[in-house]
């Protein structure tokens, strides 16, 4: 019964759907002065942080991104957009206690560091295509523009030592572990790339991606670089 239910809905959806697309075409070419929403979700990594130079071993390569966006349309080939994304980065470093004249080791043998970042941006993008392909609905928009990144994260550390004990008759291992918190606000330059495809009248699906030049400065946490790919979609709140 669910299943012949959900069948039924998906069918009135596609029936709506296309009866909406024959009585009202995609026509991005009005579009002037109108406002649009995009959410978007994927995947980006984070380049060149000080914990890189360590050797360290990336614990997992690509971490999740979430994106939402406010936009105003000047024109069908011109759009300015106020961006904010969410997503963070994750390292692991695994070392080998030193030994020391006395024979005995000392030293970190386990470093966890993960940041969330917080990103807000100001892009200006142009659709490539033109107004011809606007008005069928397509679009291929290439942007740039400024914005800011917000760090926040820990470093968790193990160390070990191996004391010898008098007469070298036996040793006492002792561990320890410390977390140290950091945080920082870097400016960025971000340059996108983002094809549209509208299936509905104020409807488009999105894929894209892009890459953000840190501008990190003194702060040795911060990653140099932030290479992204999107998969979402964007609305048209007004034609």
């Amino acid at each position: 019964m669910k299943i012949l239910s959900s069948l039924t809905v998906a069918v009135l959806l596609l029936f709506v759907a296309q009866t909406g697309l024959q009585a009202q075409p995609a026509d991005n070419s009005t579009r002037n002065g109108s406002v649009a929403f995009r959410v978007a979700g994927g995947a980006s990594m984070a380049l060149g942080s000080s914990f890189d130079k360590l050797e360290s071993v990336r614990a997992k390569e690509y971490q999740p991104l979430v994106a939402a966006g406010l936009m105003y349309n000047f024109s069908p080939l011109f759009r300015l957009g106020l961006d904010y994304s969410f997503t963070r980065m994750v390292r692991e470093q695994t070392g080998s206690p030193v030994t020391q004249p006395d024979g005995s080791m000392e030293g970190d043998v386990y470093k966890d560091f993960k940041t969330l970042f917080h990103a807000a941006s100001l892009t200006g993008e142009f659709n490539i295509l033109g107004r011809k392909a606007a008005s069928n609905g397509f679009g291929l928009y290439l942007g740039a523009g400024a914005g800011c990144l917000f760090g926040d994260g820990n470093i968790y550390t193990v160390g070990m030592k191996n004391e010898l004990m008098q007469g070298k008759s036996g040793n006492v291992v002792h561990v320890v572990g410390h977390n140290e918190g950091h945080n920082y606000i870097v400016p960025f330059i971000p340059l996108s790339l983002s094809m549209e495809i509208a299936f509905l009248p104020n409807v488009a699906v999105t894929l894209g991606g892009g890459y953000r030049f840190i501008l990190a400065g003194k702060s040795e946490f911060a990653p140099t670089g932030q290479p992204y790919a999107t998969l979402g979609l964007c609305i048209n709140l007004s034609k």
